[in-house]
This record gives C-alpha cells, sequence and structure tokens, in this order.
C-alpha cells in the first residue's frame, strides 16, 4: 500500500510539476514484479467493468509496465495511472458522477500514455490483443455485404 501511496503521490507531483525525486528515491527497493501481480488482479477484477476500450488502455500501460525498460519514475508513473484508472474510487468516482467521474482517468491515461508511447512495441500490442481478445472475444466487423 506504501508503494501504490507513493507512486499516486509521485503522479500527482509530475503532473503538477513539482519535485518529485526524494519520493522516487523511496521506491529504490521495490518489488516491481509484485507490484505488476498486485496491478494485474486490479485489472482483471474490473476489466468487464470497464469495457473493451478503457481494458485496453489498462493493458498496454501493464505490459510497458510489467515488460518495458521503464525508469523507476516511469515505472511509478505507469503503476499509480493504471491503479487509478482501474479503481472506481478517485478523485471524480466514476459510479457517482458517470460520464464527468471519467474525465479525470481520461486525463491521466492521455498523460500517461504520451509519456510511456516509445515503450509501445508492436509485441506489446499483440498481448494486448490477444487479451482483449481471450476476455472479450474476438472482434467482428460487420459491414456492407461485397457483392
Amino acid at each position: 500500500m506504501l508503494t501504490l501511496t507513493l507512486c499516486l503521490l509521485i503522479l500527482a507531483g509530475t503532473i503538477w510539476h513539482q519535485p518529485v525525486e526524494e519520493l522516487v528515491s523511496k521506491l529504490k527497493d521495490v518489488d516491481w514484479s509484485k507490484a505488476a501481480g498486485h496491478a494485474w488482479k486490479q485489472i482483471t477484477r474490473f476489466a468487464k467493468g470497464l469495457g473493451r476500450s478503457v481494458t485496453r488502455v489498462a493493458l498496454i500501460f501493464y505490459y510497458v509496465f510489467s515488460e518495458g525498460n521503464l525508469s523507476t519514475l516511469d515505472k511509478a508513473l505507469v503503476y499509480a495511472g493504471l491503479i487509478y484508472i482501474v479503481v472506481p474510487n478517485d478523485l471524480l468516482p466514476r459510479k457517482a458522477l458517470k460520464w464527468v467521474g471519467m474525465l479525470d482517468d481520461a486525463a491521466v491515461a492521455i498523460w500517461i500514455s504520451r509519456k510511456i508511447e516509445s515503450q509501445i512495441t508492436p509485441e506489446i500490442e499483440r498481448k494486448v490483443e490477444s487479451t482483449l481478445d481471450d476476455w472479450f472475444g474476438p472482434v467482428i466487423i460487420i459491414g456492407p455485404a461485397d457483392n
């Protein structure tokens, strides 16, 4: 829980351009594979309720977090963002505020996506789509019939 709290503080501080080096230094001995396991449990728990498109973002973050070559700062940011997006109780709760409650999640997702976009490899994209197909079924595109 301390790791998540520190990561959330780092996320907030980084978004608001505050110094976070001291907080990042407290994460030097974190077992990131354990944090990835925690993140995976959160994703799988909320995946069906979030839907395929939001789950896609969460899975991209998860695979970049668990397999990417990220600095401790970026791991903290991605981990915090991932948990922030999948857990329904946050700054603007989705359940209470409907679509308005998704605005803060979307803002965090966009901000982190821009930060890690260079880490999103074709292999990660394949893993994300494979996981989504396993959980939601393959995407079926229905269009006009060719004559």
